[in-house]
Parts: C-alpha cells; structure tokens; sequence
C-alpha cells in the first residue's frame, strides 16, 4: 500500500491500481470495513484508474484518538483528491455505508463539483429515527440513543461480538436466507472470520465514537442544497439498496433519488428523471459488491458508461 499524510499530521493508506491516464474511481469503504472488502470486486473495473483508501483509524491507516468524526473523514479524501492531483470533475467514487456519507459530508464543504459520477450503496441519509423519519427509513439495529450505547458496551466489552453482529447484519445470507443461497458452511465461516479480523485493525472505542456521530447525522437537507434541483451540480447518481439488507429498509436509501432529483426524499415518482437514478438488488445485502462481485460490478460499468455521455 502507499502512504501519504493529511492536512493534520495523520497518516492515511491506500491502494492506487490500474492505468495513471485512466479516469480515477475511489472506493470507499464502511464501518469496520478496509479497502480490502474491495478485493473481489476490483478485477470487474476494468479501464479505470482504482483508488482505494482505509479510512483513518480503519485497516493499515493511523489510529489517532481523535478523528472520530465523518467531516474528518471528508477531509481526509479531499486531501488524497489533491495529493494525488485528480483531475477535477472527472472523479467517479463509489460510497459503501458510512462511505456515502463521507461523500455527502463530502459534498457539503466543497461541493460534488470534483465528481462526474458517485455511487452511493444501501446508506440512507438518517440512521436514527425521527418524528419524519420512522422504521420505514432508518437503520434496523442503530437508530436511537439506546441502540447507540448498546453496541458503544458491547464493543468495550467483547469487540468481537459486535463485530460478528455486523456482519450478520451486512450479509443478506445471514440477515435474510434464501433457500436459493448457495453458500456452504465453510464459505460463511470464512467470510465472517475475514470481517472480524479486518475490523480487529481499528480500535474498539474509536469505531464507538465514530458511530456516534455517524447515526445522529442527517444529511436530506444537504444532500437536496448540494445535489438537487437548482444547485448546479451535474454528477450522476447511482443509488443502490437491497431488499435483504439488514441495515435499512429499501425506502431509506431510495429516499437521496428524492433529494437529488425533487429537492425532497419523499418526492413521488423522484425515480423518473434528473441526475439520480436507482436500483433495489436482490442478490446481495449490505455488502452486495462482496456477495456478487461479478454483478455489482456490471452495476457500475453500465451506469459509468450510459452516463458519461448524458
């Protein structure tokens, strides 16, 4: 992996992959995630210039006591985009989870004016519920200040049970099974073993604070300022949500179509039009790219390319 240092001094890892002349497309990871979750599906972008970070206090990145906050980790890739010199307003990104919302905080404090395209996976822009934002929207597990210190203890006193619990949630095998699922006993030891160890890079408590500022955040009225009718903006927006996740229902994530192409996340038939556009998989949860690489990739390359020209 190669190196480079934020604006505050922290050291920040990442892998850079594919041809320096090809049009970049940064991926960008979950909670307890790594780049590494990106592995099986990188062979299915082809022609691109891959980069792919481990976000601060996550996989081989730094592991400050501080940081704990998504506008820090906004930062942290607006000071990759300008290290690397990325040419501006040709940069694709595809936000996994909390990765969405780095791009929406993203967004937020500089504008999505640096991106063409971004591609934002089964996240919606509330956690926690509200007098406007029920169980039809945000999360099924952290969505209140109950849940929030629930999972803060567990990961003080058995991190690794937290961890499983993840990715029990994440993958629609193991949150919603199938007769149809084809994956033997051994594969699912493996990938469970593979999340746990990856999420055993960061600290417990940091990814507590983290979260809790990551589920209080409600990002609808910044995402219709920076994204929706009337703004300016021009990238292209791909929405993702599954049916077998087990972290939001379908609603919530197909609610940023809404902001981007109505100006509200409840706007009826947002789905027709503007810059936004969506699709509800089957095949896959939370983590779809990590459950059908091959089909989540074609998901990207088909939206990449119908929309470069529009």
């Amino acid at each position: 992996m190669q190196r480079f240092v934020a604006n505050d001094g922290i050291a920040l890892a990442y892998h850079d992959k594919g041809p320096r002349d090809a049009l970049p497309l940064i991926l960008l990871h979950g909670f307890t995630g790594s780049s590494a979750v990106f592995s099986p599906l990188l062979p299915h972008l082809p022609h691109r210039r891959l980069i792919v970070p481990d976000l601060r206090g996550h996989g081989a990145s730094a592991k400050p006591a501080s940081g704990y906050h998504v506008a820090r980790l906004a930062m942290d890739l607006h000071n990759l985009i300008s290290y690397l010199s990325l040419d501006y307003g040709r940069i694709a990104a595809i936000g996994a989870s909390l990765g969405c919302a780095i791009l929406w905080s993203y967004a937020e404090l500089f504008t999505p004016a640096a991106f063409s395209h971004m591609v934002f996976v089964d996240q919606a822009p509330l956690q926690n519920y509200a007098l406007d934002w029920s169980a039809a929207y945000g999360n099924r597990g952290c969505n209140d200040a109950a849940s929030l210190a629930a999972m803060q203890a567990t990961l003080a006193t058995d991190p690794d049970k937290a961890y499983r619990a993840t990715v029990a949630a994440c993958l629609a095998y193991r949150s919603h099974p199938l007769p149809t699922d084809r994956v033997a006993a051994q594969q699912a030891a493996d990938d469970e073993a593979f999340f746990v160890e990856i999420a055993r890079q960061g600290r417990p408590e940091w990814y507590g604070k983290l979260m809790a500022d990551h589920t209080a955040l409600d990002w609808r009225d910044s995402i219709a300022h920076a994204f929706g009718p009337g703004c300016g903006s021009t990238t292209k927006v791909l929405v993702v949500a599954s049916e077998r996740s087990g972290c939001f229902p379908p609603a919530g994530p197909l609610a940023v179509v809404g902001l981007v192409n109505e100006g509200k996340w409840d706007a009826v038939g947002a789905r027709e039009g503007g810059f936004a556009r969506a699709v509800v998989v089957d095949w896959g949860g939370h983590w779809c790219y990590w459950e059908d690489p091959v089909r989540f990739g074609e998901l990207v390359r088909g939206f990449l390319e119908a929309m470069e020209g529009a």
